[in-house]
């Protein structure tokens, strides 16, 4: 089971500085010879087998090379430290009316434990944003109203609370309320 990242706002990890390009640091898409690095990372965070993460990445890599997907590898030096994912949703036929709206949605920023709280998620959602925002005006993302941590980070890129009251097909938000979010780039 998954657990949200500990609610400590402007803690820090460890004393190590926030992580930069001039440290080593490094996003790029990722491709397939990097999703065994990948897994274990996303395995730890989700509380599954490698082998399940390692599907699920290859799955997403697919959409991807279709360009309907985006997924970036954090790296520092030869590590992986984490990865983010960003698609395009479009709501299936039949779907209620409360459903999210088709668009691009960033999900999925994770970053290994030793390496939280250095900037790298920022960083990864930086990226995903100028790379949505080079194909859309908006961008959405949604979370457990409970995780905190997320609603902060993506509060200091623009988004806001857009409803409370919709459904996605790929999500649950176990024991809290989902919470889906906009942000508008003024394109």
């Amino acid at each position: 089971m998954s657990e949200f990242a500990e609610y400590a706002p402007g803690a820090r990890s460890s004393e190590e500085p926030p992580l930069t390009g001039t440290d080593g640091l490094r996003l790029r898409p990722a491709s397939a010879v990097d999703l065994p690095r990948l897994a274990p990372i996303a395995a730890a965070r989700e509380g599954i087998a490698p082998e399940r993460a390692l599907e699920g990445f290859e799955t997403f890599l697919a959409e991807a090379d279709a360009g309907r997907a985006l997924l970036l590898l954090a790296e520092l030096g030869a590590e992986a430290i984490g990865f983010a994912k960003a698609s395009y949703f479009t709501p299936p036929p039949g779907s209620p009316a409360n459903v999210a709206p088709e668009g691009w949605y960033l999900s999925g920023v994770v970053v290994s434990p030793r390496h939280r709280r250095r900037g790298v998620g920022a960083a990864l959602t930086a990226a995903r944003l100028e790379w949505i925002d080079a194909r859309s005006p908006r961008a959405y993302y949604f979370a457990n109203a409970r995780n905190r941590v997320s609603i902060d980070l993506h509060e200091g890129f623009g988004f806001v609370e857009a409803t409370r009251d919709f459904v996605h097909p790929r999500a649950t938000f176990e024991g809290g309320v989902g919470v889906l979010f906009v942000r508008e780039s003024g394109l």
